[in-house]
This record gives structure tokens, sequence and C-alpha cells, in this order.
């Protein structure tokens, strides 16, 4: 009897409000609710005794009352949490099936990181393949362009020198057909016999003709190789234009002894 006298000193009776365990809880103060009716039902079922008897026996039924309330928030807590754990399951499958699928589409449409790494470096292999091979190309068209450059000068330095022979030898043979001419006249002017005269003036003008024959012979040859030497370097001209539009393109940095050497001046 005192143990229950105790416990229901300790046990506050005025104005006692349950805490709320959760916010999702039903605002209703159960045990205002549950301890007038458990409380009258209880007193009337005991018979009348002395007051500390019903003064225990009304902590005695508070405090199960408390129990009571105590259990049904715990069971409705646990209700909550199983849902709540139910819908966090089924989110995090969802959201899982939806990141496979994001990923497939993403390699569908795009392609693994690998291939696409793959595919660029391909591209680039290739990329220097074709220019190795333009390099090449217009490495071995400068070589063929110096050759063919190198052949024409050499071919007018020829010529040019030809030239000059020829046209000393017609200086030369236009001299000799004035001093020719100069000495028919002379021997025209002698007095000597008709004969004598007639047969030489014959020879110099038979001599006058070979010479005049000799002297357009050697103008016509003389023009023909000039018509060449213009052909030739009309030619010259092209190709060193060409090559001059082509040789920054293929070898930017070209020392200054090799342009020298493929370009002396003075030499058209």
């Amino acid at each position: 009897m005192m143990d229950r006298s105790q416990t229901s000193e300790n046990v506050p009776t005025d104005d006692f409000k349950p805490p709320r365990l959760y916010p999702s809880l039903p605002c209703i103060d159960r045990y205002d609710v549950y301890q007038p009716r458990k409380l009258q039902a209880s007193l009337g079922s005991q018979p009348e005794g002395p007051q500390e008897d019903a003064q225990s026996d009304g902590g005695h039924i508070k405090m199960r009352a408390r129990m009571l309330i105590l259990e049904e928030q715990r069971q409705e807590l646990l209700s909550i949490n199983e849902r709540w754990a139910k819908e966090y399951r089924t989110m995090v499958q969802y959201y899982k099936q939806k990141v496979r699928d994001l990923k497939a589409l993403l390699h569908q449409s795009h392609g693994s990181p690998g291939d696409e790494l793959r595919k660029v470096e391909r591209l680039t292999l290739n990329f220097n393949d074709k220019l190795q091979f333009n390099a090449a190309k217009e490495t071995k068209w400068a070589e063929d362009a110096d050759a063919e450059l190198l052949k024409a000068r050499e071919e007018a330095r020829a010529l040019r020198a030809q030239n000059s022979s020829l046209t000393r030898r017609g200086q030369h043979q236009q001299e000799e057909i004035q001093r020719l001419n100069k000495a028919l006249k002379e021997a025209l002017l002698t007095a000597q016999p008709l004969g004598c005269s007639e047969t030489l003036q014959d020879l110099w003008k038979h001599q006058a003709e070979v010479y005049k024959e000799d002297f357009l012979k050697e103008r016509k040859d003389r023009e023909k190789l000039k018509g060449k030497y213009l052909e030739l370097k009309s030619r010259f001209i092209k190709v060193h234009n060409e090559l001059c539009v082509f040789k920054p393109q293929a070898t930017p940095q070209q020392p200054r002894a090799q342009r020298q050497r493929h370009h002396p001046g003075g030499e058209q």
C-alpha cells in the first residue's frame, strides 16, 4: 500500500498532457478522452473504501491510460515508418531503372567514350596520312620543277652562246660582202681588156652570190634559233613563276644558300 501511495505521489495528476511522438499523428489528446471514461468505470466498479485507496487506484488508472496511449502511438509510428520504407524502396527502384534507361539511351545515341576516342584517333591517323602524302607529292613536284627549270636555263644558255656565234659570223660575212662589192667596183673602173674584165666581173659576181646565199642561210638559221630561244625563255618564265608561287607553301623555310643555288641572279 505504501508503494502505491509513493507511486501516486511521484506521478503528477494536474494538467498532464502526453507528448506527441510524430507530427502526422492525430492532434487529439487521447489521455483526456480516455482518462475520464476509464476512471468513471473503475470508480463505479470499486466499492467505497478509504480515501487513500481511491487516490492510489486513480494513479494506477492514469498510468495504464498513459501506457495505452503510448502503445497506440507506437503502433501508428511503426505503421507510418513501414509505409515510408515501402515508398522509399519503390522510389529507389524507379530511379535506378530510370538511370539505367538513360545510360542505355545515351549509349545508343553517342556510343561509349571508348568508341568515340577510337573514332577520333582513327580520323587523326587518316588526316596525318593524307598530310604526309600531300607533303611528299608537293616535294616531288617541287623537285621536278627545279630540274625542269635548271634544264631550261642550260638550254637558254646554250642558245645564247649559239646565237652570239651566229651573230659574229653574220657580221663577218657582211663585212666580207661589203669588201668584195668594193673590190668589184674598183675592178670595173680599171682599164683592162674587155674579155678579161668580163671574166673577172663574172667571177666576182659568182663569189658575191655565194656569199649572199651563205649570209641569207645564216640569217635564216639565226632567226630560227632566236624564235626557239624566245620560246624557251617564255617557258622558263612560266615555270619560274609557278615555282615562286608554290615554294613558299612546300618549303617555307628554305635556306638562303639553296635559294641562291636554284635562282642565281642574272640568268633569265
